[in-house]
């Protein structure tokens, strides 16, 4: 069950806190039932996770009124603080004691009560306050508890409709008061030291973290003024070189009166300032219109920037115009110190990049060591990469490193120009750039590609092109040596048998013994077929065919003749999509095709022989098929004395790479089957100039003799 405390004073409750925070821990321990258990306490409420604040346990408390706004009411008992949602707000003020009703819910940040009843039982006065300091709320031990917290106002503004903003600096943080009331126009809070009593919140995350805590003030009686701030005229004047410099008594936390004149003026109220051969950074509480050359006088508060002091919340006193400052000449990139934090200088550099940001432009200036960036506000032309100029602007140092003892040296520096008259260019890159020189480089590359690859298609082409021709030439050369040699059969043997033949005719009209006409009657036969040899080895030489590639035309007349010559009939099937074939090849198959034709007629006394063609996947079968008295193949291709037909067909199939099988059974005809493969034997594409070449040389067959 949970812990019932006794009353106690507040500062006693809040040393025994943690206790009663476990004892209500263990209370809420695991139990059958979880809405059984009434949680009575601030404390119990506070203590809960989100997942026990999720199962909206019941809560019934009494407490005083601390905070308040429509949407929350902060109250504190004699153990803690938490908060509950009103279903209706009503008169409520700070101090009221009253009774809350309701279930629990997460919160945005800690655990408290969801919408909720709750009735008016009396008023009395607020409790006292937690002192606590900036680290406390930070942690958020005490977030949702009513604080009291000491410092130096730093800025005094209105925020949103009716209520204002307080800055106070807690040390050397600066944190927000935020008042549910216009400003305090009686009363000086700037530079004065305040007591501020109110509830401790934050700004919360979607991860239920604490970013940044403040505290909430319902009215201005909750704010004590502890030390008025002096006078304008009473504020002490320090040097520029005496901001954060060593002192005896050290430095205070009051603001200081400083002077000089203003080098450069940028929005939102942020100005340097040089006084001599120092110079510092200004942020004006009130922004105000400064020009370069305005002698001020300024009150503010010192503050360490990234590297140098600077003084924030100012207030201009005084304002006289003058000249326009000349910048600090330090040449190259690598001249910028830390001492020129804050001053106007002037860069001169090689720009080696520039880019648009949302502040403006942005140029990347490179020296022989260093490399920065300098900022414009607006740059309507931006010099080409390359070129040499001269950059005025404020010196900032980005950042800074340890060395060795005691002392810091800047690492990365920036600029931050006025305006474009800012930037002056005082020579333009050369031609030859290395952006240039690189596309320059790069169409060569291409250039050099393109004509290699010309030069290698060139190099095909003409390879092509002298083999074509070379082809033509040979094919020419085989074509009128074939010729040639038809012209010498034809007129030197087939005229000498012409002769032989009359001179046996002529013998065979005397008369003989009968021997003696058996004689002359076999020369007279010998005669005639040496002529029809003769004859068909001078058509073979002048065939088109075998020198154009047609081997379905060159079959055909095959077929032809043989069935002119023998009164058989030879029928001849060609196939679809015969590719061109080399001349040789040609040539060779149609004499397979005509000596197995001869065969057919001649040993196996066929009537029907077809010769047939079908193109495979990668091969070329030549069929010829008869209807003869066959043959036993295990024995008649073995080869007879004086017949050479078999061993001929065999030796053209070898030389052509193709293979050649035969099937017959006696009586049933017989089957010669020739399977070429294309590949290697297809007539190569050339110019028409090549159609009369690729033709081998010509061959007398002697098993056709």
């Amino acid at each position: 069950m949970a812990v019932d405390a006794p009353h106690l004073p507040f500062s006693t409750v809040k040393l025994f806190a943690p206790a009663f925070a476990f004892a209500a821990l263990l209370a809420s321990g695991p139990r059958p039932c979880v809405r059984a258990q009434l949680l009575t306490k601030a404390i119990e409420v506070r203590s809960l996770s989100v997942a026990q604040a999720q199962q909206g346990l019941d809560a019934q408390l009494r407490g005083t009124v601390i905070f308040f706004e429509p949407t929350a009411v902060f109250v504190q008992d004699d153990t803690s603080t938490t908060f509950f949602r009103p279903k209706a707000l009503g008169a409520l003020r700070l101090g009221d004691e009253i009774e809350v009703k309701g279930r629990t819910q997460p919160g945005l940040f800690q655990p408290g009560i969801g919408p909720a009843e709750h009735r008016i039982l009396g008023h009395g006065p607020l409790p006292e306050p937690i002192s606590a300091s900036y680290d406390d709320l930070e942690s958020a031990r005490f977030h949702y508890q009513r604080v009291a917290v000491e410092g130096v106002v730093r800025s005094l503004a209105p925020f949103e409709e009716g209520r204002s903003l307080l800055r106070l600096a807690l040390g050397s943080r600066v944190m927000d008061v935020r008042i549910d009331a216009p400003p305090d126009r009686e009363r000086t809070f700037v530079d004065s030291r305040v007591r501020v009593r109110g509830l401790a919140a934050g700004f919360i995350n979607d991860r239920r973290q604490l970013v940044q805590p403040y505290v909430r003030v319902q009215d201005w009686t909750e704010i004590a003024i502890l030390d008025t701030a002096l006078a304008p005229a009473a504020v002490p004047l320090v040097s520029a070189a005496g901001l954060f410099a060593f002192r005896l008594s050290g430095h205070g936390e009051r603001r200081v009166r400083v002077e000089g004149v203003v080098t450069a003026a940028f929005p939102r109220g942020v100005a340097f300032i040089r006084q001599g051969r120092s110079a510092f950074g200004v942020k004006l509480g009130e922004p105000a219109t400064l020009q370069p050359g305005d002698r001020v006088e300024l009150l503010g508060f010192p503050a360490m920037d990234r590297f140098s002091a600077s003084v924030v919340d100012a207030e201009l006193l005084r304002r006289d115009p003058g000249p326009p400052p000349a910048p600090v000449e330090v040449g190259e990139p690598d001249g910028l110190m830390g001492l020129h934090d804050g001053n106007l200088v002037a860069v001169t550099a090689i720009l080696t990049d520039a880019f648009r940001t949302d502040g403006g432009i942005a140029l990347v200036l490179q020296g022989k060591a260093r490399t920065i960036q300098a900022r414009i506000p607006d740059l309507p032309v931006v010099p080409a990469v390359g070129s040499r100029v001269r950059v005025t602007g404020a010196c900032l140092v980005e950042s800074n490193e340890l060395t060795t003892g005691f002392s810091t040296r800047p690492t990365v520096v920036s600029l931050r120009a006025r305006n474009a008259e800012d930037v002056a260019v005082l020579q333009s890159p050369p031609w030859w750039t290395a952006r240039r020189l690189g596309a320059v480089l790069a169409m060569l590359a291409g250039v050099t590609l393109l004509a290699g690859l010309w030069i290698a298609a060139l190099r095909r082409q003409v390879s092509r092109q002298t083999a074509a021709l070379r082809r033509r030439i040979e094919s020419e050369a085989t074509l009128e040596e074939r010729q040639r040699i038809a012209r010498e059969f034809h007129d030197t043997l087939e005229q000498e048998l012409a002769g032989v033949s009359l001179r046996l005719d002529a013998l065979a009209t005397r008369s003989l013994d009968e021997k003696g006409r058996s004689l002359i009657a076999a020369s007279r036969n010998l005669v005639t077929r040496i002529q029809t040899e003769t004859r068909d080895l001078i058509s073979d030489l002048r065939d088109p065919t075998e020198t154009a590639g047609d081997l379905a035309t060159a079959l055909a007349a095959v077929a032809a003749r043989q069935s002119a010559d023998s009164g058989v009939e030879v029928r001849f099937e060609p196939a679809a999509n015969i590719p061109p074939l080399a001349a040789a090849t040609v040539h060779d198959l149609r004499m397979i095709a005509r000596e197995a034709v001869t065969n057919a007629i001649k040993h196996g006394r066929a009537t029907h022989v077809t010769i047939a063609l079908e193109t495979r996947a990668t091969q070329l079968a030549m069929t010829i098929v008869d209807n003869g008295c066959g043959f036993d193949a295990a024995t008649a291709l073995q080869g007879k004395r004086g017949h050479f037909g078999c061993a001929g067909i065999r030796e053209r199939s070898r030389k052509i790479g193709a293979q050649i099988a035969w099937r017959s059974v006696l009586q049933k005809g017989a089957t010669v089957e020739v399977a070429l493969p294309l590949r290697g034997h297809e007539r190569p594409q050339a110019d028409e100039a090549d159609v009369a070449g690729g033709v081998s040389s010509p061959r007398i067959d002697a098993s056709a003799v």
